[in-house]
């Protein structure tokens, strides 16, 4: 499994319900807000656990506080194997989540509205 090895060699272990996933297994109807239209560089210390917001409503991004809890949209919870800087997604359309994949790049991303959804026009 590539995404799993990327993982790995890069000293993170990512898991949501126990498997490793991306943002592709998100619901049909699902949409993740757009809390920023850049990565953020978090320091991650090795052993401790995160939760990574794929939701983009937590007022603590890129982690989440619990504002999810009445949508379908759930944290990614990931390991810290080693101690060092990381790009965590804030844009929430990453393939790789929670890290940045740059497709903060892409237009639809870059004129987006901050704290709402991508536009399905």
């Amino acid at each position: 499994f590539a995404f799993k090895a990327r993982l790995l060699s890069s000293g993170i272990n990512a898991e949501y319900g126990g498997r490793f996933r991306s943002s592709k297994t998100l619901e049909a109807g699902d949409a993740p807000l757009v809390s920023a239209r850049l990565p953020a560089y978090q320091s991650l210390t090795e052993g401790k656990t995160y939760l990574w917001c794929a939701c983009g409503a937590s007022k603590t991004q890129p982690f989440c506080d619990g504002s999810h809890s009445s949508g379908s949209i759930k944290p990614v919870s990931f390991t810290a194997e080693k101690t060092k800087s990381r790009w965590l997604c804030m844009c929430k359309q990453t393939k790789t989540a929670p890290f940045c994949d740059a497709t903060h790049l892409d237009v639809e991303v870059q004129t987006a509205t901050e704290g709402k959804p991508l536009s399905t026009s």
